[in-house]
């Protein structure tokens, strides 16, 4: 029965929604399954998801409405990323562990399209943490939400002083790092070329962020 059903998934753009629902219900349900087998019938469904959201609108008390979303959000992640994730929370936490390697290693001197590049994919993760929030709560992706801004704002930190350092920047004087937000800039900052800039007639301060 094992080796039928590895053989159906290993196939599973031949296999018809409702099965693929049966499958992937009973995988969900089951302790004795296999873990690879779980496995797999969690990509096949997260790959066929048009097929599967199919068979749930005929048969919807087969899946929590809760995962019938999760598994939407992660057919989304795999049509963008070509990753297959078990869950949102898995995602988030690989692509903020990429996305974070990858800032950190980041020159200050990159080029604007590759810092855009890096906010893009900052953005899309910060999409699917909406999701994450929709599905789950509010209150748990906000705490996803401060952990990524705290780290990514140390990062920034760190960033900003190792550049004005390396320009020998006057006494008083700092680097502004901009990112894809509007981010105050202050009064004594550098700014780099190709910004867009705002000013806040209420408050008297000027903000900037990357020209997306």
């Amino acid at each position: 029965c094992e080796a039928h059903l590895e053989a159906l998934l290993a196939d599973s753009e031949a296999v018809d929604g409702e099965s693929l629902l049966a499958i992937v219900t009973h995988a969900e349900e089951s302790i004795a399954m296999p873990a690879h087998l779980k496995a797999a019938a969690l990509a096949a469904a997260v790959r066929q998801w048009s097929k599967v959201a199919e068979a749930v609108d005929k048969n919807a008390e087969c899946l929590p409405s809760s995962r019938q979303a999760e598994l939407g959000a992660l057919n989304r992640v795999r049509r963008r990323d070509g990753h297959v994730c078990g869950s949102l929370e898995e995602y988030l936490h690989a692509a903020a562990d990429d996305l974070t390697a990858w800032e950190r290693n980041l020159p200050s001197d990159a080029p604007q399209k590759a810092k855009k590049h890096l906010e893009k994919a900052w953005l899309h993760w910060h999409q699917i943490l909406f999701e994450y929030g929709h599905i789950f709560g509010a209150s748990l992706a906000e705490q996803w939400r401060h952990r990524i801004r705290s780290r990514r704002e140390q990062l920034r930190e760190e960033r900003t002083l190792k550049v004005g350092q390396q320009m020998q920047l006057p006494a008083g004087r700092v680097w502004f790092e901009a990112t894809a937000d509007w981010r105050e800039v202050p009064g004594n900052a550098i700014c780099p070329a190709g910004l867009e800039y705002r000013f806040d007639m209420q408050t008297g301060k000027n903000f900037a962020r990357l020209t997306m």
